[in-house]
């Protein structure tokens, strides 16, 4: 029996409004006498509210207000409430239990000019699951704990997104990769993303670590820098606009407790994700 049905029979009075969602019923609190209904009840959240008394809250509340027992089923579209709490509570367990998938292959060959070495010391492997077919995938850990994994796309079908990071929304708000791998030094290269730290590891700047965007620093990243001992900055972002932009706020911020940097400007053209040999000893000397 829908609630509809339940205020007929019950004789409780009730008028429609010009939102099918919603009717106004008389005032089921027993707090005052309700001759023109002022409760308004929301047919899809199943919440309602009292205009006159503010008596207020969900369908549990309601029906013990007129008397009835209500069983509560939570895979249902109602009580609004508690669907989006279960929804919330699932993406928390899901990204607190990321894992590698079972069925992977690890991928040693060359991508976008990374060797297959450098892609093997970084786990890179590809999978037909989580939704992550026909991306190369670089597990990323920090402090010890898989964060998340980012993939690269490799296919060859235009329109997908270049990167796909499982589990989608994951925060980088605190991720710098692969600082668990940086050991015995004060000296750091920031760039902005993953491909670009591939290569310069490739190069032998083994002190480099990705912000996952040129956007993506912050004081909690500062707060890790300095917490590991770092006084020198090397920023690399990208030559455009967005890039340099970025580059003037993290000075601005490692600035803040002393740590000194340099921002690396490139030309026009040239990416960190393709910087050669020659071309990265002359930037960074």
């Amino acid at each position: 029996m829908d609630l509809v049905d339940l205020l007929n029979k019950r004789g409780i009075e009730y008028r429609k409004t010009n939102n099918p969602a919603e009717i106004l019923i008389s005032c089921t609190s027993g707090e005052h006498v309700d001759k023109s209904p002022s409760l308004s009840y929301n047919l899809e959240k199943n919440m309602f509210h009292c205009w006159s008394c503010g008596f207020s809250g969900g369908i549990t509340k309601f029906m013990q207000s007129i008397g009835e027992t209500v069983i509560v089923d939570v895979d249902s579209k109602q009580p609004y409430k508690i669907k989006k709490l279960k929804e919330k509570i699932r993406k928390l367990i899901e990204i607190d239990e990321i894992h590698l998938p079972e069925e992977r292959h690890t991928y040693a060959g060359e991508f976008k000019g990374i060797s297959g070495g450098v892609m093997k010391e970084f786990q890179a492997f590809t999978t037909q699951h989580l939704g992550l077919k026909d991306y190369i995938c670089i597990p990323v850990y920090q402090f010890g704990k898989l964060k998340f994994l980012e993939g690269r796309y490799a296919g060859m079908v235009s329109g997908k997104p270049k990167y796909y990071r499982r589990p989608q929304g994951t925060s980088v708000s605190e991720i710098l990769f692969p600082l668990d791998k940086i050991k015995n030094t004060n000296y750091i290269i920031l760039v902005e993303g993953i491909f670009d730290m591939l290569n310069m590891w490739q190069l032998g700047y083994k002190n480099t670590l990705c912000i996952f965007g040129a956007s993506n620093f912050n004081r909690k990243k500062l707060e890790v820098l300095d917490r590991i001992g770092v006084t020198r900055v090397d920023i690399l972002m990208d030559p455009d606009a967005p890039g340099q932009m970025a580059a003037t706020k993290i000075a601005d911020l490692l600035n803040t407790r002393d740590i000194y940097s340099r921002n690396i400007k490139l030309p026009v053209g040239v990416d960190p994700g393709e910087l050669t040999q020659r071309q990265a000893e002359a930037f960074l000397k």
